[in-house]
């Protein structure tokens, strides 16, 4: 009797001991997160990354109880912010910024360690189609008289656009109009494009729409992309076939645990919800969004096969 006795002691004592270990366990858990999150901008300051970032990050620290830092890791067309994100801990104390499809295009540049597929997607949040800008005082008044001077000088005009992505975007639009230009590529994102095309150092400059409408005093829009008109930008034409579309998301590193991303993306979806952030991305036509994290894989796998060629 007293061996049996012993040995349900035992079992009390392990049953307590793991009930213990379950609820320590859950309640560290619950605990995520406990200390400031790192928020990546993969392009210079004053890009559309870095006013997603700047616009999120209030209502982020807000719902998350954290603070969150940001820093800048610039290069390739977002490449080396997106490669810092893919080295980084998967602990969902490392976020970052997606723009797709920059991060689809720029994975296919020569040495590239990470995969888009791979991150874990926390949620799109806003989006805007493509514009292609002069700046005010061009010669080229619209769009008809920009594509007979291309035609007529092939090759001669200057174009600008964030890297890789940049080209892709303006090679679709090209191609419909027919004429030839020399692209130039430019690293760090619009912080550092729209400078440049501001300055009439091109002739002409490529990126989301919201850009135009933020630089309207300094710059005229040409064409939009999409068969839809832009309330911002009365009167600009649209070009039906040109498919160019920026989207802005957060993501975390590979692997990142579900239950933290499922946290972070209750956070963001939130900040988004705030009717200040609403009225802001509106005031500068974009398109607000909201995903699960599921929805926000999808959006980018669809990405990756559109384009894949």
């Amino acid at each position: 009797m007293k061996k049996n006795h012993n040995y349900m002691r035992r079992g009390i004592l392990f049953a307590v001991a793991g009930a213990f270990l379950a609820v320590t366990a859950g309640a560290a858990s619950a605990e995520y997160p406990d200390k400031p999150i790192t928020f990546i901008v993969p392009y210079s300051p004053g890009g559309g990354s870095d006013q997603q970032a700047r616009r999120l990050v209030p209502g982020l620290e807000k719902a998350l109880g954290v603070k969150i830092r940001i820093v800048y890791k610039t290069g390739g067309g977002g490449a080396v912010g997106f490669s810092e994100l893919w080295r980084s801990k998967a602990d969902g104390y490392t976020i970052s910024n997606v723009v797709v499809p920059n991060i689809v295009i720029s994975a296919k540049g020569k040495g590239i360690g990470f995969k888009p597929g791979e991150f874990s997607y926390i949620g799109m949040t806003v989006r805007s189609v493509g514009a292609l800008m002069v700046p005010k005082g061009s010669k080229y008044k619209s769009l008809a008289e920009f594509v007979a001077a291309a035609k007529a000088n092939p090759g001669k005009l200057t174009v600008a656009g964030v890297g890789s992505t940049g080209a892709v975007n303006f090679g679709e639009l090209a191609k419909i109009l027919g004429i030839k230009t020399t692209y130039v590529p430019v690293s760090g994102g619009v912080g550092k494009m729209m400078p440049m095309l501001q300055g009439k150092h091109v002739d002409a400059g490529m990126t989301a729409s919201n850009h135009a409408v933020k630089h309207r005093a300094t710059v005229d829009t040409l064409v939009l992309a999409g068969p839809k008109s832009v309330g911002a930008l009365p009167g600009v034409p649209n070009e039906p076939k040109w498919t160019y579309t920026t989207t802005w998301g957060v993501m975390a590193p590979p692997g990142t645990p579900a239950d933290r991303v499922k946290i972070l993306n209750a956070a963001l979806n939130k900040a988004t919800a705030d009717p200040k952030i609403t009225a802001m991305v509106t005031k500068i036509a974009l398109a607000q969004m909201r995903q699960t994290p599921a929805e926000a894989q999808a959006y980018v796998e669809a990405a990756i096969k559109k384009f894949s060629k």
